[in-house]
């Protein structure tokens, strides 16, 4: 589908009608940090947090780990295991043999998984954050709306859980497979439909990229985060916004940016940085905060404990299962932190059931006022939305006054690019690959003779080496606009 052509477009309700109040609805999505490991000690009354519980994992010599509010910004956590089978470790020990998705989790298995990743300090996946460490997300999520229950879409890794963000499907994939160039409908085409404009703003590399039917049409779904903090001051934003981090650090402009993201191994204190900011930018707008929400959330909880178990999930699709290994997409993934933010909610805690299709359900709903069908899935279609913390009718105008820790400087030295910054370079591989061939980027670059296919192979690349290749790339197509012939794959 090209929403662009408005062919097989979503036919909306008769008498629906977007909510007056909400005319944008922006969303940031940071990596790989579990509910309890960044809100379990916020001591927020009515929190489901484990200040109050005793919650604790056995390692491989039956010691026990119980939560501590030890947790350090940086430097601790090598990365943690977060793929599916990792993943069903955590939930089902010591019943993760075989096909164990009926069973209900015990949540017993994140000490056992990390001991694969860190045999020195395994327990490091059962420390969690104090208020003070994470004071933007705590204080946001005292004085506005934390969600309880906010579970990741799938028991896997990052990119198949921003897949259901975009599109309500990971289309059968538990993988951090790079091919992802025909996902289709998105969210960002559904919106078009009904004639309310959306976009990616990317500090950097965004998975859509490899999206076709967005790619063909950049100037309308792409900005930089820069472009959303003009958006923001002009009060030109678009109805959907959709916010990526800076997953990896680079050089830009000529001055030295780590990465935001608050992937484990990055410095949470530059991820805060950023929440606060995109609030201040939002805050800063009367008329764009008196008609904007904002949601922070997290894609998955990169291996990090949670003590509630994920209830079973509709799947989006029949025929969007994974055969090998055998999952039927029924099953969320691990609690999430989600804070929203809106001139219109006051002190909320949200107990609905959510997961990132909850994004699809509520932007449409919101924004359009139509969402209950199937276009982007079973799951969507069903999903719970989030519009009851809109608790207020008329706008708040109290400034809340709070600052976010100073960097720490420190981060993690790890020999090899983690996980999705590898996925995120072999994705630009694939994207080179469609620029015309005098413009190819990766012909002239340090990677020319990379074997991309061996994770081995990528120990060794400076982060920055990477960012720097992939800007360059990402640059390059998005000058090239309509230009930009993009190839089909034989499956479309």
């Amino acid at each position: 589908m090209s929403a662009k052509s408005k062919s097989n477009c979503p036919v909306l309700r008769s008498g629906s009608a977007p909510d007056p109040r909400i005319r944008h609805l922006i969303v940031l999505m940071l990596e790989n940090r579990s509910f309890d490991h960044m809100l379990g000690y916020s001591q927020i009354k009515g929190v489901d947090g484990v200040w109050d519980k005793e919650c604790s994992n056995l390692d491989k010599n039956g010691k026990k780990w119980p939560t501590t509010s030890n947790a350090e910004p940086a430097g601790e956590l090598p990365d943690p295991g977060h793929d599916f089978a990792d993943v069903v470790t955590q939930l089902y020990h010591p019943h993760e043999q075989g096909d164990v998705t009926d069973l209900d989790p015990t949540m017993q298995g994140f000490v056992i998984s990390y001991d694969t990743y860190n045999k020195a300090q395994p327990q490091n996946v059962m420390n969690c954050f104090r208020p003070d460490s994470v004071r933007v997300l705590t204080t946001l999520a005292e004085n506005f709306a934390v969600c309880n229950r906010w579970f990741s879409s799938i028991p896997g890794p990052t990119l198949p859980n921003r897949l259901f963000a975009h599109a309500g499907t990971s289309k059968g994939r538990l993988d951090l497979s790079a091919e992802e160039f025909n996902i289709s409908p998105t969210i960002y085409e559904v919106l078009d439909c009904a004639n309310v404009p959306s976009t990616i703003y990317a500090d950097g590399w965004t998975a859509a990229a490899t999206f076709w039917n967005l790619m063909e049409y950049q100037d309308a779904y792409f900005g930089t985060l820069d472009d959303f903090y003009q958006d923001c001051y002009d009060n030109n934003l678009p109805g959907y916004c959709f916010l990526e981090p800076r997953y990896s650090s680079g050089i830009v402009d000529g001055t030295y940016r780590p990465q935001n993201d608050q992937h484990p191994d990055s410095d949470v204190t530059e991820g805060e940085q950023l929440i606060y900011s995109i609030y201040k930018a939002i805050r800063s707008n009367r008329k764009v905060w008196e008609s904007s929400m904002l949601v922070i959330v997290y894609d998955e909880h990169g291996g990090l404990y949670d003590h509630v178990p994920p209830p079973k999930a509709i799947p989006p699709r029949p025929e969007d299962v994974s055969t090998d290994p055998k999952f039927g997409f029924d099953r969320y993934g691990v609690r999430v932190p989600a804070v929203i933010v809106s001139a219109y909610t006051k002190n909320v805690v949200c107990n609905d059931l959510l997961d990132h299709t909850s994004l699809i359900a509520t932007a449409r709903k919101l924004l359009t006022g139509s969402y209950q069908d199937n276009f982007l899935g079973n799951r969507a279609m069903h999903a719970n939305t989030f519009d009851s913390v809109l608790n207020l009718t008329t706008p708040r105008t109290e400034h809340i006054e709070f600052a976010p820790n100073p960097s720490t400087g420190k981060v993690y030295e790890a020999k090899c690019l983690n996980h999705l910054q590898i996925k995120h370079l072999q994705q630009a591989f694939l994207l080179d690959e469609q620029l015309p061939a005098g413009l190819r980027v990766r012909a002239s670059s340090p990677f020319k003779n990379l074997d991309d296919k061996n994770n081995n192979a990528f120990c060794n690349i400076k982060a920055v080496d990477a960012e720097r290749y992939i800007q360059t790339v990402l640059t390059t197509a998005r000058h090239l606009g309509p230009k930009l012939q993009l190839k089909r794959l034989e499956t479309k």
